[in-house]
């Protein structure tokens, strides 16, 4: 169901991920856009690969994922409407800070997709700048909710961040609402120290197991001031690869026999064939 996180501490920004579902195709992509490097991490769904997370050689980070709706929220199907994934594109290649996101946005009015086997779950958007401003984007009636950050730190777990905003953290309620406390104190107690290992323990603290409808397949953590990524998958979290989002490569990192460096064949690389090079 995943977690997700930006946090700001000692002039850093970073960024993590749990994608958290069944077991799917999974694929990391760098692509160059005009001046940017961006990076995008998809899943196969319904044999087509989505774009799940993402950032540029800017700092700026989207990340989607499921979320509990709100009772009363109608389907909106307006003209102008704006699709969750689409979002990845515009943001992405055309936004360096969450500001500049939000002149894209103007009237547009987000909408998700809905899933007739899931009714009462949808999407929601994460989207966070290296300067330290972010916000969660959610579906309204007609409208965009919008949740921006308070102090240095954002949350997204699986409950719908806009019913919360005067709530004390440790009174959510719903889809990862565990995952979104244990992941709040933790930051909290440790936001004048925060760096990768630490990013790494949340993710490692909110994960889910294989007795989990959806276990953890990924933990990515971001550090956009140097523009690296660093990854683990189904929560093996001795091993990690290193991605360097500018140099277009990945390399073993912990954990492994040697830290051989690969290049990102025609932009992209099947996790599959990751695991299956470093056996």
């Amino acid at each position: 169901m995943c977690t997700s996180f930006a946090v700001y501490s000692q002039e850093k920004a970073i960024y993590g991920m749990n994608f958290d579902t069944d077991d799917i195709d999974l694929k990391l992509k760098i692509n160059s856009y005009n001046d940017k490097n961006i990076f995008n991490f998809s899943g196969l769904i319904e044999n087509k690969y989505i774009d799940i997370a993402g950032v540029n050689s800017d700092g700026l980070f989207i990340c989607t994922q499921a979320v509990e709706y709100s009772p009363g929220l109608k389907s909106s199907c307006n003209e102008n409407d704006w699709f969750a994934f689409d979002i990845f594109d515009e943001a992405l290649k055309k936004t360096r800070k969450t500001s500049e996101f939000f002149e894209i946005l103007n009237k547009r009015v987000i909408s998700y997709p809905r899933n007739p086997l899931f009714p009462d779950l949808g999407l929601h958007t994460i989207i966070a700048d290296k300067s330290g401003d972010a916000f969660i984007l959610e579906e309204g009636n007609d409208t965009n909710i919008v949740s921006p950050i308070h102090n240095d730190f954002i949350i997204m777990t699986n409950f719908p961040n806009g019913d919360f905003k005067e709530a004390n953290y440790n009174n959510v309620y719903g889809i990862g609402a565990d995952r979104y406390i244990c992941a709040h104190e933790y930051i909290h107690n440790n936001i004048h120290s925060f760096g990768i290992n630490e990013a790494f323990e949340v993710l490692k603290r909110t994960s889910q197991d294989t007795t989990s409808q959806s276990p953890t397949l990924c933990s990515i953590v971001f550090e956009p001031l140097k523009n690296e990524a660093y990854i683990s998958l189904k929560i093996d979290f001795d091993k990690k690869w290193k991605i360097s989002i500018i140099e277009k490569t990945i390399q073993s990192l912990d954990g492994f026999l040697n830290n051989n460096r690969i290049e990102f064949t025609n932009g992209e690389i099947l996790v599959k064939d990751l695991i299956s090079l470093y056996k």
